[in-house]
């Protein structure tokens, strides 16, 4: 069931669902997630209010993305490698020089001491960091990853991409065509020197048309982003964590039919959107 706006607002607390009937309030799951929760409704029995909830037993939402903080990967190496399960790995397979654009850090970036991934800019090639969910994704899901944008080239002025979508095609791994991607977003260099902006593309349109999500973002600083995905309905919110409210999007569908079973989750830097990002603490899980 896709979430109205009345209760996306739950998701800041009880009192949104005050004066509601008391028909409406059947049964609530909430869906815990690292720094935040969206509300579901599905049911609790008549009189029973939000904060009655006490007792009630709520299943743990599914776990889909394996060594989100990248604690699992002692090497570069061992972050490229595909282990054939639910791990992280290079995908878009463009060369030796391509894969080992992609690498993990242990470094001290902006504050983040943490092992993350890095993605590093080349004009030539393209590197993709990917994994497979535990489980294709009918349903609704959220995702959650932090992200520090350090260079935009400015030849074509975008990359630092994440795209959710599926791996159809069977040549150069997953999303990396338009038909595969479902969730399209990327960062631009702002106008003002140091400041960059967050974008997606919606349905058909052109890159000239595509959509800002949060302007005058920084270069070098982490931001944490959220995203609730309702595969049925071939559209997705996007917000920036303590920055932006949800911005509701349609899917990436330049054929005019977006993926309805996504199996994958990736960040890139192309050879036509070339940056150097980094990537920590992804998490993804159904709702």
């Amino acid at each position: 069931m896709r979430l109205s706006h009345e209760f996306a607002d739950a998701s800041r607390g009880p009192a949104a669902l005050d004066g509601r009937p008391a028909e409406w309030q059947e049964e609530v799951t909430m869906v815990l997630a690292r720094r935040f929760w969206w509300v579901a409704v599905v049911g609790i029995p008549f009189g029973l209010g939000v904060l009655g909830l006490a007792g009630v037993s709520v299943a743990a939402p599914q776990e889909l993305i394996a060594d989100g903080d990248f604690s699992a990967c002692a090497t570069s190496k061992v972050l490229r490698q595909d282990n054939k399960g639910p791990d992280w790995c290079e995908t878009r397979k463009d060369g030796k020089e391509g894969r080992k654009l992609l690498m993990l850090s242990k470094k001290d970036v902006a504050g983040n001491a943490t092992p993350k991934a890095m993605l590093k800019a080349h004009p030539d090639l393209n590197t993709y960091l990917s994994q497979r969910f535990a489980a294709p994704q009918k349903d609704d899901f959220s995702i959650q990853y932090d992200i520090c944008v350090r260079e935009i080239l400015p030849d074509d002025n975008r990359s630092a991409f994440c795209m959710v979508g599926k791996d159809s095609d069977k040549k150069a791994g997953p999303n990396s065509t338009g038909g595969e991607r479902f969730v399209f977003l990327g960062f631009e260099n702002a106008p003002e020197k140091g400041k960059i902006n967050l974008f997606a593309r919606q349905g058909k349109t052109p890159w000239e048309q595509k959509t800002i999500v949060a302007k005058g973002l920084d270069l070098n600083k982490w931001y944490t982003i959220e995203l609730a995905i309702y595969p049925s309905a071939a559209a997705y919110e996007v917000s920036v964590k303590g920055i932006t409210q949800p911005v509701e999007l349609d899917a990436f569908s330049p054929s005019g039919k977006a993926p309805k079973r996504l199996t994958h989750i990736s960040f890139a830097s192309w050879n036509d959107g070339a940056g150097t990002f980094y990537i920590d603490n992804v998490i993804a899980r159904a709702l």
